[in-house]
């Protein structure tokens, strides 16, 4: 199978800040406040919930809601747009509910084992402001119908899928972005964190901490 799936989170995107600029839904007292921070310390927890295939190989329609996690925690030099220090990248555990044969009358895959949706191998960074997040994607030995034939199950064997993610700095003016969801960067109503969304359902919330 060997499929790589990147998955990119585009934090450097914020608008710029003008001097007396009226955006809609922006805080710019609030923005300009971050704006001029020089170091922040920033906690990015990513979830991901969507409906995806949780058996190896061509084995579309066998269908769950996945939910995974993951965080990663590093220091923004934010006058010079980059990493620094080390990176901690902690993984949670991935929830699966609601296993089907999605458009079928058939009985449900049967899992015999934990899918897993993401796993940590390693982190790097690739650039002055991206992390490198490099992990597994483990899917357990399951049985399947054999829908269109019939409905009788058949084994399939179990395997294991390279993916990638990656992450960036933010300048953390994004806490004075507006609150309103649809935009790329949505602030949360305290304004201590902001919301972006990543590739293939992933959801990314920025909290930083001011450092200088």
């Amino acid at each position: 199978m060997n499929t790589l799936n990147r998955i990119v989170v585009a934090l450097a995107f914020l608008i710029p800040l003008q001097s007396g600029a009226q955006m809609a839904g922006w805080d710019m007292a609030v923005a300009q406040k971050w704006a001029d921070a020089k170091v922040v310390k920033y906690r990015a927890e990513g979830v991901h919930k969507a409906r995806v295939v949780v058996v190896y190989g061509p084995n579309m329609g066998n269908n769950a809601d996945v939910t995974d996690r993951l965080t990663v925690e590093f220091t923004w030099d934010n006058r010079n747009g980059k990493v620094v220090g080390p990176v901690t990248v902690v993984d949670g555990k991935t929830e699966i509910s609601n296993i089907k044969s999605d458009g079928t009358n058939c009985p449900p895959p049967q899992l015999k084992g934990e899918y897993e949706h993401f796993q940590t191998v390693s982190h790097s960074m690739i650039s002055g402001d991206q992390i490198q997040i490099k992990g597994t994607r483990t899917y357990p030995p399951a049985s399947v119908s054999q829908y269109p034939a019939s409905c009788s199950m058949r084994a399939v064997p179990g395997g294991k899928q390279e993916v990638l993610q990656y992450i960036g700095g933010a300048d953390p003016a994004g806490l004075g972005g507006p609150t309103t969801p649809g935009g790329p960067v949505v602030a949360a109503a305290d304004r201590k964190s902001f919301t972006v969304k990543g590739a293939e359902n992933w959801v990314w919330t920025l909290t930083p901490t001011l450092v200088q």
